[in-house]
């Protein structure tokens, strides 16, 4: 009937839409969301770490800016390493490299090697024990001997660590 007609009211019906059209009484279909910007309708997306955008993690990189092979989980059991220096073929490493620790061939800790945040240049490394989570299978347990890896990120390389001493971890 015409009388109907003139009642219709034609837009987005969903309250939660950001185009949301209190008056319309049919959906068209044309309801919108707001992207991560919050723009109605726009196309913009975040990325793997969560940034509007972006472009994901730098190459050979966590999105927490840690490298790859370096990515661990937090234990609740933990032994810190302290380290007087950190060299490559005589050279000291500079404030961009990491040294990580292992058990075997399973990250259990690591660090950017800043010395300037560290106490008279000693740094130190966590170690991460096997606290019977999940996320910690294959972690130190006591006496097992961690071994370490340097990450040069000038190179991207990742080389074998000589410690001084095997000490074992408690």
């Amino acid at each position: 009937s015409l009388e109907y007609l003139e009642n219709v009211i034609i837009g987005c019906t969903d309250a939660n839409a950001c185009n949301y059209d209190s008056l319309a009484n049919v959906d068209d279909g044309s309801c919108l969301e707001d992207d991560c910007n919050g723009d109605c309708g726009g196309s913009s997306v975040e990325d793997e770490c969560g940034v509007c955008n972006g472009s994901g993690p730098a190459e050979n990189y966590t999105c927490e800016g840690m490298p790859l092979e370096f990515d661990y989980n937090v234990s609740t059991q933990v032994a810190y390493y302290y380290i007087n220096s950190v060299t490559i073929d005589g050279a000291a490493i500079d404030s961009s490299d990491w040294v990580g620790a292992f058990n075997g061939d399973i990250c259990v800790g690591a660090r950017k090697w800043n010395t300037f945040f560290c106490g008279n240049g000693i740094c130190d490394v966590p170690v991460s024990g096997n606290d019977g989570s999940e996320w910690t299978v294959g972690y130190m347990t006591s006496g097992d001997i961690p071994t370490f890896k340097i990450y040069d990120a000038s190179n991207n390389t990742y080389y074998n660590a000589v410690a001084s001493a095997d000490e074992p971890w408690e």
